[in-house]
């Protein structure tokens, strides 16, 4: 089982499917709010029916087609804030993807590193089991005193216990690993190429990659422009201008009006069934109107005076947010270089027990040594290798983060 085998799975989990839904439910929200900028028309029939003198039956069929022309009242407003909206959602869907792919990558590598140090606590118990068989030979010879079988017998049952809770740990990985997925895993070891890339890049140059590309201050900028365009909506004028038009000719009747609350022009037919209505010429008729509220109660004062307060409290957040992402920023990159020197260092200690290792095989061949003596220089250099590996696979995942801080890991 891989690493790239199991990352499909991942656009299959509980959490991204969670994210998914929210995205979607944020584009819905902005195909909503693109409606009213789109052609309206609707249709409405009447019937009445009614005796008292006389018999009297009326019907009637109404059209109106109705469309925002111009984008500067509040219909347009409320299309850029939902388009604001809409972009701070794409950012949170990769902000999301981006910390499952850094937890997805944490429980593999997890799992990966009990099941290696499995391994390396099988071979221990059974160098210690070896060496309590031996020690009760040498015990029945008087080699030895009881205390130091006594010793010899705790190893090995300290190492059993080390043993068992590394397989119970194997176990809780893989299913730590399937709660997150979402699926159920086959119990097969897994297969990882341990690498590592030495990082050199400098932090001036990530600076600016920082202040531009990350996630956290371009949501805190969108929310800035959010604020501005409440400014916008409250410096909307308070009056509206109205202009309507009707033309009735017979059983016909036609109108057209359009107003600046919402820059939406209209346009109606209305055509009378069987109430005949004779009229001895066509009537035009055209209406001007001009509203202005001379008492508001202060309600346009106090919009304007909590737009105002949003706009200096996305001031404030976006330098916030920029402070914490340069603060979490160095945090990592220092944390990461500080990775890599313990990789150096876990890999000349790696080369140092390779060194003995390879002597305490030349000794033993010679017979200066036992078979036991060899296999614990084994083990000694099998846990360097093992510890080398957690030192790579822990500076992987702290280069992983600086990505995600930096927006650059999967690319644009």
């Amino acid at each position: 089982m891989t690493f790239e085998a199991l990352l499909p799975l991942l656009q299959k989990s509980p959490l991204w499917q969670i994210y998914q839904a929210q995205y979607e439910n944020a584009i819905q929200s902005y195909h909503l709010a693109q409606v009213s900028f789109k052609p309206q028309v609707n249709a409405q029939w009447g019937y009445s029916y009614s005796k008292d003198l006389a018999e009297t039956k009326t019907g009637n069929l109404s059209i109106n087609y109705s469309q925002v022309l111009l984008p500067f009242g509040k219909a347009g407003v409320q299309l850029e804030s939902i388009s604001i909206d809409l972009e701070q959602a794409k950012n949170n869907l990769r902000s999301n993807f981006q910390n499952l792919y850094y937890q997805f990558t944490q429980y593999f590598y997890n799992l990966y590193l009990v099941q290696e140090k499995l391994k390396i606590l099988e071979e221990s118990y059974k160098l210690a089991n070896k060496q309590r068989e031996v020690a009760e030979k040498q015990f029945k010879d008087r080699v030895i005193s009881e205390i130091t079988l006594f010793d010899y017998k705790q190893r090995e049952k300290l190492s059993e216990i080390n043993l068992n809770s590394a397989r119970n740990n194997l176990g809780l990985s893989y299913k730590a690993l399937e709660n997150f997925l979402g699926v159920k895993l086959e119990r097969i070891p897994v297969k990882l190429d341990v690498f590592f890339e030495p990082f050199n890049e400098r932090a001036e140059d990530l600076l600016n990659v920082l202040y531009n590309e990350n996630l956290t201050i371009k949501n805190a900028k969108l929310s800035l422009e959010k604020a501005n365009l409440s400014m916008k909506e409250a410096l909307l004028p308070s009056w509206v201008l109205s202009l309507n038009g009707t033309y009735n000719s017979g059983n016909s009747s036609y109108n057209v009006s359009f107003d600046t609350q919402n820059y939406a022009i209209t346009f109606g037919f209305k055509q009378n069934l069987w109430e005949r209505q004779v009229s001895p010429s066509d009537i035009w008729k055209i209406s001007f109107s001009f509203s202005i509220p001379i008492l508001d109660g202060g309600s346009k004062d106090i919009s304007l005076k909590k737009a105002e307060i949003s706009v200096k409290q996305a001031e404030i957040n976006l330098e916030n947010t920029k402070r914490e992402a340069e603060l979490n920023f160095w945090k990592t990159y220092y944390n990461l270089l500080q990775a890599q020197e313990n990789v150096r260092q876990k890999q000349i200690i790696l080369e140092q027990k390779k060194i003995n290792y390879e002597f305490q095989k030349s000794r033993y061949e010679l017979g200066l040594i036992n078979e036991m003596e060899l296999k614990a220089s084994e083990i000694e250099y099998l846990q360097g290798e093992y510890d080398l590996k957690d030192a790579i696979l822990n500076f992987n995942l702290q280069k992983i983060q600086l990505d995600i801080i930096l927006n650059r890991l999967g690319g644009k």
